[in-house]
């Protein structure tokens, strides 16, 4: 999937949202707007107040910010409280979408899944992506427009100096674009390894009592250890990354006001420019400096987002070959009787493991399949519930075609027993109940 695609489709959560979406966003650009404007009043609190010698000038400066910081404190209220909200609505719709997924799925599917892998997919994968869906991408937005708010109010106070001031830009809208692009790959490593990390300690936990039997505790634990140290390498890589670029950023802050009071400095001594002004532009470049060190935050924190959305949509959008037909349809009181005809079967990628079976048991009849292992019993077992789907032929109850009615009508006439008994964590009557509650 496109890395553009993968975040079309993340933030389509936020339709849902789009009154809240719309009020945290607009609370954003307020608070961008105030800050743009305190420069601009301490130029005017300088030249007219200082320079002149006029204190009106200084007080009215004075209550402006005041009244500026005051507005400000309710407005990054609404950006923290909405941008939250937005973050844990969108996990809540995530990580339902998710779990219904793999409720979904066929037997097929689970065959091969990892337990401990759909785990770290539920969990960390969703807390990724809803760190960046709502409070992260509120952020990233605001930073960007506040960069671009600085670099135009640049432009109106001096265009000259402006230019000069601006001559690191280049260079750290490469950086941080390269920087994007390298760590987008290393976090969908990482996330690829917290899920065999997951599904090690997982199958480890299940079979504690086996572990124990054999007294493998250091065997299992020499495996966690190999997994565990290939998630810090490659989160050491993403680390180095981050170092090598965040230092950069800082520096090109830093030229950019070396340049402002190099160039910038003369002028205002001559009066070629004012010194609220020059004074304005170096307030206006030292406010980059938080955005610009979030931008490779946030930066990484995208490229997080965008590598476990990927793992996520990839169970989501994985196609059920077990599912209802549109025009299903209930299956209602039966006798009982159940018919192989002509059935066969073959799990994916490998042979038959029925071909053309016939058989027929009568209501009320006991029927035991016997054979060595690997002989076809369970999956004939496996077919009658539509676990799986046969390759060929039909399976009947009382005459009716299987695939024909709904899984779950179908299923309530089946009670089976495993061969390794399963209990849920509530009361014993909840697990007897479990089929008919």
């Amino acid at each position: 999937m496109r890395r553009f695609d993968v975040y079309q489709r993340l933030f389509r959560y936020l339709k849902p949202y789009w009154r809240q979406a719309l009020l945290a966003y607009g609370a954003a650009l307020l608070a961008i707007g105030f800050n743009l404007y305190i420069p601009r009043v301490i130029e005017k609190a300088i030249d007219e107040g200082i320079v002149i010698g006029e204190i009106r000038a200084m007080w009215l400066a004075a209550g402006t910010i005041l009244g500026l910081a005051t507005l400000n404190v309710v407005n990054q209220f609404a950006v923290r409280y909405l941008g939250q909200w937005l973050t844990f609505k969108v996990a809540f719709d995530v990580r339902n979408q998710f779990y219904n997924a793999v409720q979904q799925l066929p037997f097929s599917f689970h065959d091969g899944a990892h337990t401990g892998d759909l785990m770290s997919r539920a969990t960390s994968d969703v807390r990724e992506t809803e760190i960046f869906i709502g409070q992260g991408s509120l952020d990233l937005i605001s930073t960007v427009l506040l960069i671009v708010g600085v670099i135009v109010a640049l432009l109106l106070t001096n265009p000259g100096l402006a230019i000069i001031a601006m001559i690191p830009l280049p260079i750290l809208i490469f950086a941080t674009i390269r920087f994007g692009r390298t760590i987008r790959p290393k976090f969908k490593k990482i996330q690829e390894q917290m899920g065999e990390l997951s599904s090690t300690m997982q199958e480890s936990l299940t079979g504690i009592r086996v572990v124990k039997s054999f007294a493998r505790e250091p065997y299992e634990q020499h495996k966690f250890d190999t997994q565990n140290e290939g998630w810090f390498e490659k989160r050491y890589a993403v680390i180095l990354s981050w170092a090598n670029n965040w230092p950069l950023f800082t520096f090109l802050l830093a030229t950019s006001v070396f340049l402002l009071l190099w160039l910038g400095g003369p002028m205002a001594l001559e009066g070629t420019t004012s010194v609220g002004s020059l004074f304005a532009m170096i307030s206006y470049v030292l406010l980059l400096n938080g955005p610009v060190q979030r931008l490779g935050f946030l930066s990484s924190l995208a490229a997080t987002a965008g590598s476990a959305a990927e793992r996520i949509f990839y169970i989501l959008d994985m196609d059920n070959e077990v599912a209802d037909r549109p025009d299903a349809s209930q299956l209602g009181e039966i006798r009982g009787e159940v018919t192989f005809k002509d059935v066969s079967f073959a799990y994916r990628g490998e042979e038959r493991v029925l071909d053309g079976i016939n058989f027929t048991a009568e209501p009320g009849q006991t029927v035991a399949l016997i054979g060595p292992t690997g002989s076809g019993k369970s999956t004939i077992i496996n077919l009658l519930p539509r676990f799986y789907n046969p390759i060929a032929g039909q399976i009947l109850v009382d005459g009716t075609d299987i695939q024909t009615v709904t899984m779950s009508s179908l299923r309530r006439h089946i009670g089976i027993v495993l061969q390794s008994p399963f209990l849920f964590s509530m009361t014993i009557a909840d697990n007897i109940a479990y089929g008919r509650p």
